[in-house]
């Protein structure tokens, strides 16, 4: 991908980012690993403004996307999820999505859509995990039934270049068997770098699952319950958390592929 060099004056005016180098430990919350400035003019959390409802290209066939990253929300963040060298023993933000009454839908694709770092991420093995499940406690401190799992062979689709933070759509396709009844369901999708001999896992590799609240361009399907994700992290020390412990996003960006059938 060729990227245009920008004088350093722009650089400083135009994007609120900037990577932190000081050295210290991991941190959960992307605010916390990157400086992330607040706009003058943020978007009020959790009230979209008015958009036409046509989920992005990649989501096909689309179920439900929740809607993009969008930097002028006045919480733009993104939540740790990954698994990689330096987050060793992994952390997973599970993000909920409503299948309609008197629906089946039968799952053949999920995606979360992540800010990766470096900017030339891979995934490393490329086999990667994803798990949708149901009955997670209000609280947390549990992760309910696991309903669907496995591991799909992994790809990255660029979704958004927002600012200095290059988001990818982190994507298993070809899932089988997987049908789901009307109800309330909790999906995640993470990226792996744990290759030692890959470069680009040791160079201070991190993933985050951005959140979607401000515009929500692009949102698609039922619309994503509020402040109803968990964060769950040995290596964070989250046991099944809601997210809201962690930071405040209300809703996170990921999306559900497949067909919708009348019960």
């Amino acid at each position: 991908m060729k990227m245009m060099l920008l004088p350093a004056a722009l650089i400083a005016t135009f994007i609120p980012f900037s990577v932190a180098q000081d050295g210290r430990l991991p941190e959960a919350s992307l605010d916390h690993e990157v400086n992330i400035q607040a706009p003058t003019h943020a978007a009020i959390v959790g009230k979209p403004r008015h958009q036409t409802l046509i989920p992005p290209k990649y989501c096909k066939p689309c179920l439900f996307y929740a809607g993009d990253f969008d930097s002028n929300a006045n919480d733009a963040n993104g939540l740790a999820n990954e698994f990689d060298i330096t987050v060793s023993a992994g952390a997973a933000t599970y993000t909920p999505f409503i299948v309609p009454k008197g629906k089946i839908w039968t799952i053949t694709g999920l995606f979360t859509n992540n800010n990766i770092f470096p900017d030339i991420p891979v995934l490393d093995p490329p086999m990667i995990p994803y798990e949708i499940r149901k009955g997670i406690p209000k609280n947390g401190g549990g992760g309910g039934t696991l309903v669907c799992h496995g591991k799909k062979l992994g790809t990255l689709t660029l979704s958004q270049i927002d600012q200095e933070l290059f988001i990818y759509a982190t994507r298993v396709r070809n899932i089988k068997g997987c049908r789901l009844d009307a109800g309330k369901y909790w999906m995640t999708v993470i990226p792996y770098c744990t290759n030692p001999h890959d470069s680009t896992c040791e160079a201070s590799y991190r993933a985050f699952l951005m959140n979607d609240d401000g515009a929500m361009a692009h949102r698609f399907g039922p619309t994503e319950p509020e402040n109803n994700s968990f964060f769950n992290s040995a290596y964070f020390g989250a046991n099944w958390d809601p997210s809201s412990k962690w930071q405040t996003s209300v809703r996170f960006s990921v999306g559900v592929e497949g067909t919708s059938t009348a019960r």
